[in-house]
């Protein structure tokens, strides 16, 4: 931006020291070259692999994101099962993983009340390979 305000600065003392009248469009034409030169000089300067480790990053935190909002659905979901079979406890996190086709694996299952009770029906719902845990209760 610098060089862009310099050049035009100096190309502008230039036009009023130099006469214009018997070469006037060649002149013009060496400082529209001069000036293009100077505002596209700093943009073969840049790093673009600065800009593609940003776009990973982004997509490591929008992933994530995507993570925490499905187990949050996914816990209310088990919560509203658990109190329609009025088992005496509740789902406080579920470790997720969404994987690269798309599917969903539930790695863990924190519950806060019977745990005996609880893991019996989420081993039913989930499966028998996701860990069922006891959670730690949430402050008030």
């Amino acid at each position: 931006m610098l060089c862009a305000c310099c050049t035009a600065l100096g190309l502008t003392l230039a036009e009023n020291v130099i006469p214009l009248e018997k070469f006037e469009r060649q002149i013009r034409m060496m400082l529209a070259l001069l000036m293009m030169t100077a505002i596209l000089r700093p943009l073969t300067k840049l790093d673009f692999a600065d800009a593609e480790a940003g776009s990973a990053e982004i997509t490591e935190i929008a992933e994530q994101a995507r993570e925490q909002a499905v187990a949050q659905s996914i816990c209310a979901a088990l919560n509203r099962a658990l109190a329609e079979k009025n088992v005496p406890c509740t789902v406080s996190e579920a470790e997720v993983h969404i994987q690269a086709d798309g599917s969903i694996l539930i790695n863990e299952v924190k519950i806060n009340g019977n745990l005996l009770t609880g893991a019996v029906f989420l081993h039913e719902w989930l499966g028998d390979d996701v860990a069922v845990t006891e959670g730690s209760l949430p402050d008030e």
